[in-house]
């Protein structure tokens, strides 16, 4: 896969690769450090509920779950803001950039008022759509619905780093996440228990240190944005009314993307139904729960060279440097699947004290341990599909990845757990060998459409 990664022009990356991996380096660094503090964030949530049981990890990990299906309509804004930022800074067109970084910002606030009121609204008939009941739907209900009503700041902080990530400025989003996750295992573990002078919660406290976490980092991000301490300057008087061409531009590409996150997420909230039908379903749900929060952090990797994927990829698209763009791309990927086989490595030495560190259950033990080694081997294809689809994002081409998610997941996966668990008795074993083919064949069809070379065209 090396040779054939490098380039059509092996003399020009024999120059230059040195320089090339030092500049996707310095970029991407910052993105895997912060990328791993965001995941951090939903360890923090499994972490500190386990206390409560394995019913308070499947009622917070069933909630995450829906969370992450109705926030993936986002990615609509941040891949579409992301793409054209990174062509029109590498284009050197700063008025234009401005103003699309504000329209993204706007779209992003409206977006969010309506996730926060539908999300609050219809809370426990998604959790009983899922198979929550009892203690799990108890638990996970109160925890949901202040999740919804805060998610506005959790749409923001994604907006505008995708605005930061798109200029090259990895940094400033690296530090806005210590802050944040500074204040979220203070404020979580705080509420959660009812110590150093903060009202007792519960689950519920869980969700709120996420609220108050966010809110100051947006509060932080957009003060940067506007007094122009990164590389651009917002200014303090916006353009309020939306502008048709730049959302139609955002939109034609971020919504592939949006559509892609709905699919890949739903398939994983379908997958809760599915082990709620298993001999245990409770200790399946709850080892599924931290199975999904390890493979979230395992993942960053490829999620953080993505971006940076895409910001290099781009700028060097929008200054119509295509060899250079070819060369990025190739490099990025490299790079990242040195990391994703780092990480597997050390998830499969630590299986088993992972997940005892998130529960005393020996049922969850069990099941969690095998789960893991199926994740491992699903995650080197996944990390690719997920790289690959970042340096193709950088033209603008975020439909394939979308036809390859559908087929993957929806098409392989889904249904063969279903048929593995309820058909052929393989019980819990059936899902993770599912989640394993489904991420493979994923993989090989976005390496196939990344060698057809169609992404560098410029959008801007």
């Amino acid at each position: 896969m090396g040779d054939i990664l490098s380039s059509k022009d092996p003399g020009q990356i024999s120059t230059n690769q040195k320089s090339i991996l030092s500049q996707v380096w310095y970029i991407a660094w910052p993105v895997v450090t912060a990328s791993m503090l965001d995941a951090t964030e939903g360890m923090v949530d499994i972490f500190l509920v386990g206390k409560l049981g394995p019913e308070a990890i499947s009622g917070v990990g069933m909630s995450r779950q829906i969370v992450f299906v109705m926030m993936v309509v986002m990615m609509s804004i941040t891949a579409g803001t992301r793409t054209l930022v990174a062509q029109l800074y590498g284009a050197g067109r700063l008025e234009e950039l401005r103003r699309t970084a504000e329209q993204s910002v706007i779209l992003g606030v409206l977006f969010s008022v309506i996730l926060g009121l539908a999300g609050v609204l219809v809370t426990e008939p998604l959790l009983m759509l899922l198979g929550a009941t009892g203690d799990v739907l108890a638990y996970g209900s109160p925890y949901l619905r202040l999740y919804f009503a805060g998610s506005g700041f959790l749409v923001l902080n994604f907006v505008i780093g995708a605005i930061f990530g798109g200029l090259g400025d990895t940094r400033t989003p690296l530090k806005i996440s210590s802050v944040i996750i500074v204040v979220k295992l203070f404020a979580t573990y705080g509420l959660l228990f009812g110590v150093w002078g903060m009202p007792e919660m519960g689950v519920s406290g869980a969700a709120m240190g996420t609220v108050i976490s966010r809110a100051i980092g947006t509060v932080l991000a957009l003060w940067i944005l506007i007094k122009g301490y990164s590389r651009i300057k917002l200014g303090w008087r916006w353009q309020l009314a939306l502008n048709r061409e730049i959302i139609r531009k955002m939109m034609s590409i971020g919504i592939p993307s949006g559509i892609t996150g709905f699919f890949r997420n739903g398939a994983r909230v379908l997958m809760y139904r599915v082990a709620a039908g298993t001999s245990n379903p409770t200790a399946s749900i709850a080892a599924l729960t931290i199975g999904f929060q390890v493979r979230l952090v395992a993942i960053m990797p490829a999620l953080a060279f993505s971006i940076a994927a895409t910001a290099l990829v781009g700028q060097r698209l929008g200054a119509k440097e295509i060899p250079a763009a070819e060369r990025y791309g190739a490099d990025t990927i490299r790079l990242c699947m040195i990391f994703i086989a780092g990480c597997g490595t050390l998830v499969l030495v630590f299986a088993s004290e992972i997940v005892s560190a998130f529960t005393t259950s020996t049922d969850v033990n069990v099941i969690g341990y095998e789960m893991l080694w199926f994740f491992t081997i699903a995650q080197l294809f996944s990390g690719f599909s997920i790289v690959a689809g970042g340096v193709m994002a950088g033209g603008g081409e975020t439909r394939p990845p979308l036809y390859y998610t559908i087929i993957g997941q929806w098409g392989i996966m889904l249904p063969l757990s279903f048929i593995l668990v309820f058909l052929g008795g393989f019980d819990t074993t059936g899902i993770w060998f599912a989640w394993m083919l489904g991420g493979m064949a994923q993989g090989i069809m976005t390496y196939r459409r990344y060698l057809k070379g169609t992404w560098k065209v410029t959008v801007v």
